[in-house]
């Protein structure tokens, strides 16, 4: 697999090397500093498989430097931002201007690792932190709220009908976790991980983890909370 990471920080840099070396075999990084470098990398004779870009290093321009790496890449290999700070806007624009995916700098070593696997698969990747607070924004909708009714969001509001665990389960679900690594995280046991995934397959009409993750970023997306 070959890896472009681009970041202005040596440590960064430094440090997701080394996890990629540990966490994916025959891994090739290819390192830049800035946009330009990272641009100068990209050969259509020799494809990454991802490409990496820090939200805010050199050359970026906002997300002009994410556009002008997917128009020289090509629409068929995934380009996913990195960024140590950032907000739910950051988020929804960097999606609509084509990123597979929004990493925050925080995640630790397995976390990455999984969110990278959900990106190589196909998937999208966002920061559990934005589907938990979404989620949130449901069920406190009083006459002088400004929560959402259930009604309104997606189709027939399912994501509205799911329970706050159901809630964290399906947030931990767009990591890529796994059910063990779910349970240990919520203090659950594995079997209880299982059921509530079970209902939120059922309740967003879905049959696995990736149609769900999917349903809940469509929706996000539509209802502007994205």
């Amino acid at each position: 697999m070959r890896i472009l990471l681009a970041d202005d920080h040596d440590l960064v840099r430094e440090a997701l090397s080394l996890l990629f070396q540990q966490y994916f075999d025959t891994c090739e990084v290819v390192e830049a500093g800035a946009l330009e470098p990272a641009l100068e990398h990209i050969d259509s004779e020799k494809k990454f498989d991802l490409i990496l870009l820090d939200l805010r290093m050199p050359g970026m321009n906002g997300l002009e430097g994410l556009k002008r790496t997917i128009e020289k890449a090509g629409t068929d290999v995934p380009v996913v931002l990195l960024s140590g700070a950032y907000n739910g806007e950051d988020v929804r624009h960097a999606i609509e201007s084509g990123a597979h995916g929004f990493i925050p700098k925080t995640l630790r070593g397995e976390a990455l690792a999984n969110a990278i696997r959900l990106v190589l698969a196909g998937e999208k990747y966002l920061p559990s932190s934005i589907l938990t607070n979404f989620a949130e924004g449901f069920g406190n909708s009083g006459d002088g709220g400004s929560g959402r009714h259930a009604g309104q969001f997606g189709s027939d509001g399912d994501f509205a009908s799911l329970t706050p665990r159901e809630r964290e389960v399906l947030a931990l679900l767009s990591e890529g976790r796994p059910n063990k690594d779910i349970a240990r995280h919520l203090d659950l046991r594995e079997i209880t991980v299982k059921y509530h995934l079970k209902n939120v397959y059922r309740k967003l009409h879905v049959s696995n983890r990736a149609q769900a993750v999917k349903i809940a970023l469509e929706d996000m997306a539509r209802s502007g909370s994205l």
